[in-house]
């Protein structure tokens, strides 16, 4: 566990402001209103044994193999669970949980889970002052029976990407997974293809 996690927290808020079993349970259900959600395929790179569990224990999801875990030391937003960065400091993984800034239920009923991901990116975009800018649209996709809504977007100040998934547990629980660029001096340039597949790889690992 990494002690350093204060130099790379900063980086962070700049793009973020901008036994095994997961519980499930009985979940009020989501319309999507016939979307075809794209089936995830599995992961494209190496995958290690460190996990990443919600506090409810409703999800789980594994690391890259040599990736690390940081100890944020208590500066973290109130949302964020769990950080991981590259051996190389130039990515990010970061877990969210967003259930108490959203009324789930009213929102799934209404928009489905494609609700649930505007709003979110809505929120990020208002702290941001506006900075995040949205590259492409809201992609449906599934593994097996769980969906995700997922979503790419700029910092405007920085011009730093980062990819985010948003998903609903059984517990009506909501969470985001997002990989990060981080601002570094000299940072590690990392094509398009590379950056996706490390997203995908992770998130075809979240089970709840």
């Amino acid at each position: 566990m990494l002690k350093n996690g204060r130099s790379i927290f900063f980086a962070l808020l700049l793009l973020l402001f901008t036994s095994c079993i997961v519980v499930k349970e009985k979940r009020v259900p989501d319309e999507e209103f016939s979307t075809e959600f794209t089936l995830l395929e599995k992961p494209s790179i190496p995958m290690g044994n460190e996990s990443i569990r919600s506090e409810r224990g409703d999800m789980i999801a594994f690391l890259p193999e040599g990736w690390l875990l940081v100890d944020t030391e208590n500066k973290s937003p109130v949302n964020v669970f769990a950080v991981s960065v590259n051996q190389s400091y130039t990515l990010s993984i970061v877990f969210s949980k967003w259930t108490n800034k959203l009324d789930v239920i009213s929102i799934l009923k209404k928009d489905g889970l494609l609700g649930i991901a505007t709003k979110i990116f809505e929120m990020k975009q208002l702290k941001s002052l506006n900075n995040l800018r949205l590259l492409g649209n809201f992609e449906p996709v599934k593994n097996a029976t769980q969906k995700f809504y997922i979503f790419k977007y700029e910092n405007l100040q920085n011009g730093l990407i980062g990819k985010s998934a948003v998903f609903v547990t059984g517990l009506n629980e909501v969470y985001e997974f997002s990989l990060l660029q981080l601002d570094v001096k000299e940072k590690q340039e990392i094509s398009d293809a590379d950056f996706d597949k490390i997203f995908s790889s992770v998130l075809s690992t979240i089970k709840f």
